[in-house]
């Protein structure tokens, strides 16, 4: 495909996405917004448990891995309520929950009050993920659904883009905290406060929504979760469809190291005022950039093959730190990586929302989680322990094989999936609903 001819499909793609429902676009806003609070907070929070309540690395990791473990808990549990209660409402009370939650985190002064604020925002941000990807579904046709997901992945990255910033501005300008109407707020927290608006707005957004129009939408919710639960549980192609998500597992967990492992080890390494935040920017700035190209290049071949082959190469990032610790090598890991996400990670989207069928693609998006929540039970803690033994604050360190380690439990997973890719390949749903009658395209 030549330049020309594809910058030509490109506008006419986005021509197509500007037909789209207002609700798409309302989507993609709250996706940016939660996105920043997100991120912000997520690449954080390790470093706030050690700075703020004193926590050493296995304790903090402990934490972080425990709340993302019940983010992906409540991931699995809102596919099934997400499809019963319809996209609107679940998106609602979704955004309510991540308000309340992060207000709490930056205002609260105590270890306790902490814990508290990240479960009472664990329910919406694991609603999130499967109500958003429904939504966005739900108000596009086969014809543009892949470049929607391009999109809406696209902007993911724009909010992930700029937690870079502001974390390192926020810890260079307000070390000492800063004070707010009587209040005092740590850097931290000044971040998370951020986050917090952003969810406000999100509030806002959802009340702007409207079901989607006739021939977009999915079937009306049926309102029983646990029918809608058995359902989905008893069809082969979707315990097909869970192996393979089982094995990607090992892949997206260099994301969790990305955030957990990787900034202490940076810091240590190259020093507390290393601007790791925005180094790891890097990866969402490539990722806004070469996502729609990536996906016009490898939009002709279907989803899984796409997804192996950068999977691949995103496990094969993480070796460039267990050769050299530079701030070099952690670049290339960061590029090579980001490369390898932007050609597996939005079909990936696309491929989970494309085999379920009409009306229960927030089922398959929860239950897509469930692997995510068995390894990120041992994820944190597994970050905070691999950073005590090879990266300690204090004392000798062998950060390489740290990274040799974390980089071996990875390749294994696309060598798997290339070779039992004639079994875990489910076919694409084109369009059919629950009842198996073909939706309108």
């Amino acid at each position: 495909m030549s330049i020309s001819t594809g910058l030509a499909t490109l506008a006419a793609d986005l021509r197509s996405l500007a037909h789209s429902p207002r609700e798409l676009w309302i989507v993609y806003a709250m996706k940016l917004f939660e996105s920043i609070g997100y991120f912000a907070i997520y690449s954080l929070l390790a470093i706030f448990l050690s700075d703020d309540h004193a926590l050493d690395d296995a304790q903090a990791g402990a934490v972080t891995g425990g709340w993302q473990t019940a983010i992906s808990l409540m991931v699995f549990l809102a596919g099934f309520i997400a499809d019963a209660m319809g996209v609107r409402r679940a998106l609602l009370v979704a955004a309510i929950s991540t308000m309340v939650g992060r207000w709490f985190l930056a205002l609260t002064p105590s270890l306790g009050g902490v814990y508290l604020a990240l479960a009472l925002a664990v329910w919406g941000i694991g609603a999130m993920k499967p109500t958003m990807n429904a939504a966005v579904r739900s108000y596009t046709t086969a014809a543009t659904v892949a470049f929607a997901f391009s999109i809406y992945y696209v902007l993911m990255n724009v909010g992930a883009a700029m937690q870079g910033p502001l974390i390192d501005g926020f810890r260079a300008f307000f070390k000492e905290g800063l004070d707010v109407v009587g209040h005092h707020f740590s850097s931290s927290q000044a971040v998370f406060a951020v986050g917090a608006c952003c969810s406000t707005i999100n509030v806002g957004l959802a009340l702007c929504l409207r079901p989607a129009p006739p021939g977009l939408g999915p079937p009306p919710p049926l309102g029983n979760p646990l029918r809608i639960a058995q359902e989905v549980l008893s069809e082969s192609a979707f315990w097909r469809f869970l192996t393979f998500v089982a094995l990607l597992t090992f892949v997206r967990l260099i994301f969790q190291h990305a955030h957990t492992t990787w900034p202490k080890y940076a810091i240590r390494e190259f020093g507390e005022d290393f601007h790791f935040a925005s180094y790891w920017s890097i990866n969402p700035v490539m990722v806004i950039v070469l996502t729609p190209f990536a996906t016009l290049l490898t939009r002709q071949f279907k989803p899984y093959p796409v997804i192996v082959a950068g999977a691949l190469v995103s496990a094969l990032s993480v070796f460039a730190m267990a050769l050299s610790t530079s701030v070099a090598a952690s670049v290339v890991f960061i590029v090579a990586l980001s490369i390898g996400e932007v050609v597996w990670s939005p079909r990936l989207y696309e491929y989970t929302a494309t085999v379920a069928p009409r009306g229960r693609e927030s089922s398959y998006m929860g239950l897509a989680e469930v692997p995510m929540f068995v390894a990120k039970m041992g994820a944190g803690y597994m970050s905070g322990w691999f950073l005590m033994t090879w990266c300690p604050k204090d004392g000798p360190r062998e950060s390489t094989t740290m990274w040799l380690v974390i980089g071996l439990m990875t390749v294994a997973a696309p060598v798997l999936l290339l070779f039992l890719r004639g079994w875990l390949e489910v076919p694409e749903r084109e369009g059919a609903d629950v009842t198996g009658k073909a939706q309108p395209t």
